[in-house]
């Protein structure tokens, strides 16, 4: 049945699949609408990711895995995924659409992992705190990420790698960590911090105040003042293409740029607002400490959300690649707050939870719009033969 609606409807097959991901058809489902978002992007947004991926796609020369090794080696590219990627996908098409398909079908498969991971135990009940925090886990997986390649597949598997290797002590995991920077070499400085989450159990209270005063920090942080500590990184690199990018992060012209856009300024009121949502969290649970982490693996939970609040906020006003890490901290607040609701389910666990939709409206609104702008409206609305045919 659930197949069934995914040719007819597919936007309406993939929504009923996020509630039911225990089931394999609903997990194909899933993946499947990643896949199909990716065949129907048209490529026309020129402020899109995809846009530059289409082209590049398009005017890519195939190479060898020694060459791809070699020009890594050589300090000509930053990481390899995409490279190879291409490459393989050189040897039986040109199309961009097919592409950007093979793309949704990756990174659909990890986001689908992540949240069945999640809610692995918390599906026997559709309450409204649980379809919220489910829907804020899809827009916070949202297919448009996928536009850029390698950082959406690289914030996939590195989620998903460290929770299976810091909550569910899978220590085979640790590949996925360290193949990150190989996919996308901006999540270098995030597997660094999920191998110390692994390695290092620091004090909770030292971690709680240490986020919060972060948090606080970040509200009225300079990104300026890490153009000392970018230079001194640039000269103890080989890669020389690593080297270059690392160097533009911490241009002034390029700064300027990036804060004149309409995203960088809504980018920056969402965060704004949303680090005040979480400061106010982390005081709530600081407080009820005792009451709610209880057992092991909530304290676990926490312990990580705090180390990762500490990592993403010290970075999120960063240049144009600082919020990134943000998305760790929030995946793993929808865990805890999930966590806490099927065992606690307390008032002041549920007033947070339908805080949610209301705090981050902008960054719900604006994945809306970048849907709409990357693949049309026609795949809300139209049967999947009609979509695979325009």
């Amino acid at each position: 049945m659930q197949l069934l609606l995914f040719i007819f409807l597919p936007f309406v097959a993939f929504l009923r699949s996020c509630f039911n991901l225990r089931s394999r058809v609903s997990q194909v489902v899933f993946v499947l609408f990643f896949a199909l978002f990716g065949y129907c992007h048209t490529f026309e947004d020129m402020r899109a990711d995809s846009y530059r991926k289409h082209l590049s796609f398009t005017t890519y020369q195939a190479e060898s895995v020694e060459e791809i090794a070699a020009n890594f080696s050589n300090g000509e590219v930053k990481d390899v995924y995409e490279s190879l990627l291409f490459s393989l996908l050189k040897c039986f098409t040109d199309n961009p659409h097919i592409m950007m398909m093979v793309v949704g079908l990756i990174c659909g498969l990890f986001a689908m992992f992540i949240i069945r991971r999640i809610t692995e135990d918390s599906l026997k009940s559709r309450t409204l705190p649980i379809i919220i925090l489910i829907v804020m886990m899809v827009v916070e997986l949202n297919p448009v990420l996928m536009g850029g390649i390698r950082n959406f597949t690289a914030f996939t598997l590195l989620f998903y790698s460290l929770i299976r290797l810091t909550l569910d002590n899978k220590r085979w995991w640790l590949i996925g960590i360290l193949l990150t920077p190989l996919i996308h070499f901006g999540w270098v400085v995030a597997s660094a911090a999920a191998i110390i989450a692994w390695l290092v159990r620091l004090p909770t209270r030292v971690l709680h105040y240490t986020a919060l005063t972060v948090c606080v920090l970040s509200l009225f942080l300079d990104t300026s003042s890490y153009a000392g500590a970018l230079d001194i990184v640039v000269g103890t690199m080989d890669n020389e293409a690593i080297a270059d990018r690392v160097e533009n992060y911490g241009d002034e012209e390029i700064e300027m740029e990036f804060n004149k856009s309409l995203t960088t300024r809504l980018l920056r009121i969402n965060n704004q607002v949303g680090t005040c949502f979480v400061v106010v969290l982390l005081i709530y649970l600081g407080r009820r400490r005792k009451e709610l982490f209880g057992d092991d693996y909530t304290a676990k939970i926490y312990s990580l959300l705090l180390w990762f609040t500490i990592v993403g906020y010290a970075l999120i006003s960063f240049s144009v690649v600082g919020q990134r890490f943000v998305g760790i901290s929030m995946m793993l607040i929808y865990m805890l707050l999930l966590n806490l609701y099927k065992d606690k389910n307390s008032s002041g666990i549920r007033r947070f939870i339908y805080a949610l939709p209301v705090v981050f409206v902008l960054h719900i609104l604006w994945t809306l719009y970048n849907c709409y702008c990357n693949v049309g409206w026609e795949i809300f609305v139209l049967p999947t033969p009609v979509l695979l045919m325009l």
